[in-house]
């Protein structure tokens, strides 16, 4: 396997987390140090008096290392200098939502979440910047990302170990703009999807299925919700990366098997990876995923093989250097762990149990779920405190029904937001929705039985 990505990668993400957690004097100190040794290094190659293959890695990590802890010293400088960051009280703000407004807390709270960029503070405008905002689920609901809103906020300090430069909470907003294009014909695909599903299959599974498809796990029921969660299985209904990677490939499948060329494919490639990312939203597993999966394409169209620990490694440093917040992000991290394992363990174990005569799809599946179950452990008990005991049993369960899911779902969610909610093409996506009942009713039957019991997860003790 080809490694050398994997030390830039660390130190990208070491680098941008101590711009997180760091104060601003020792970010500037690691981006000094750091570009001192890269140019030593590179001065003793330069006189020949080192080659390259013994400082070219080094040259490279210090390299990137100063690159990103000097962007993120002038992006804290930034966040402290904005004059958001020093009020307090009541403002009148306009802003730019950058996410859905997505459920927090209980949901008998009806509160909100989403994150907006501030352009304006009264009259004055100002420099974009990012802030975290909560408010009431019935103002907010039905905003869209790029949608433009002015609202009364109550300013406080942001969240520890961000780059955000307030914390706001929100009185009802008032629209000033509408979303750009894209935006609003992903919204409508959505918001279809939801409808035909509703028509077509019961509360449970209704709720179930935009957030298996779509991640949009606004309806999903909140019992269910934790039994998903106490079964390992709520990667399923935040569009984990394996989800993108089953829709994106059976796109490239399908434009290859009528006979386009590499090329060719790899431009549809992109354009499906573009396209589903903004479909299901950019959450931290879905960048990693839609990074790697844009290396694979770009191998694709250079006709050469795309080797998973490079193309890792440059999901990592490129999605850090686009969104430096996901290096303390959970999801981020079990996505990396997880691709990490399967790609150094899950051969190993899928071998050795088709020594054991297993059959070769079972050998595949259980290699995959016990590597992914095995290496994610340890962040989700630093993380949550508990371990799902059912986890590799429940997502061997429910393995053949996700690609089927996954595919047929988005064909339908496109194919209903097609036309009037009446209309032919609503009645074949809802269809295909009802062809997915049984595998929908498998999907909550594994939740409810290996979820709803009580030792279905256990807490787990950690030192200090």
């Amino acid at each position: 396997m080809d490694f050398r990505l994997l030390v830039p990668a660390v130190v990208v993400w070491a680098s941008t987390i101590c711009g997180l957690v760091a104060p601003l004097g020792v970010t500037i100190g690691l981006a000094a140090a750091s570009g001192t040794v890269a140019v030593v290094l590179g001065i003793a190659c330069a006189r020949s008096r080192m080659p390259w293959d013994i400082v070219g890695l080094g040259i490279i990590a210090t390299g990137l290392a100063c690159a990103c802890a000097a962007s993120m010293a002038i992006r804290q400088d930034a966040r402290a200098d904005h004059p958001l960051a020093h009020l307090s009280g009541k403002q009148t703000v306009v802003m730019t939502l950058r996410g859905d407004p997505t459920p927090t807390g209980p949901a008998r709270q009806g509160r909100i979440r989403v994150r907006v960029d501030v352009e304006q503070i009264g009259r004055y405008p100002v420099s974009s910047a990012s802030a975290e905002l909560r408010g009431s689920a019935q103002a907010w609901s039905g905003l869209l990302p790029g949608q433009r809103v002015t609202a009364v906020v109550r300013v406080r300090p942001p969240p520890d170990r961000s780059l955000l430069v307030a914390s706001l909470t929100a009185q009802a907003p008032k629209p000033v703009g509408g979303p750009p294009a894209y935006q609003h014909a992903a919204g409508a695909i959505r918001q279809r999807l939801h409808l035909v599903a509703a028509r077509a299959l019961g509360p449970e599974a209704a709720g179930l299925l935009p957030g298996l498809v779509l991640g949009d796990e606004s309806g999903l029921d909140e019992d269910l919700r934790d039994d998903f969660r106490a079964a390992g299985l709520s990667h399923l209904t935040a569009v984990s990366g394996a989800n993108f990677a089953i829709v994106c490939g059976a796109a490239l499948l399908l434009v290859r098997s009528i006979g386009v060329g590499p090329r060719s494919s790899a431009v549809i490639g992109l354009v499906v990876i573009a396209g589903f990312t903004m479909l299901v939203r950019p959450t931290p597993s879905v960048v990693r995923a839609a990074l790697m999966g844009g290396v694979g394409v770009m191998a694709l169209f250079a006709s050469r093989r795309a080797q998973s620990f490079p193309a890792l490694g440059a999901a990592v440093i490129g999605g850090l250097l686009w969104w430096p917040e996901l290096a303390l992000q959970p999801g981020f991290a079990l996505s990396v762990a997880a691709t990490c394992g399967i790609v150094l363990w899950a051969p190993r174990i899928r071998d050795r149990l088709r020594r054991w005569r297993c059959p070769a799809g079972l050998a595949e599946a259980v290699a995959m779920a016990v590597t992914a179950q095995i290496v994610t452990a340890p962040i989700l008990v630093l993380v949550t405190g508990r371990i799902s005991v059912v986890g590799v049993v429940a997502n061997l369960l429910v393995a053949p029904v996700v690609a089927v899911i996954s595919v047929l779902g988005t064909v339908a969610a496109l194919i209903g937001a097609i036309g009037p909610p009446d209309g032919v093409c609503a009645g074949i996506a809802e269809f295909l929705v009802r062809a997915l009942g049984p595998e929908l009713w498998w999907m909550v039957w594994c939740a409810r039985t290996l979820g709803g019991v009580g030792w279905a997860s256990v807490d787990v003790p950690w030192p200090g």
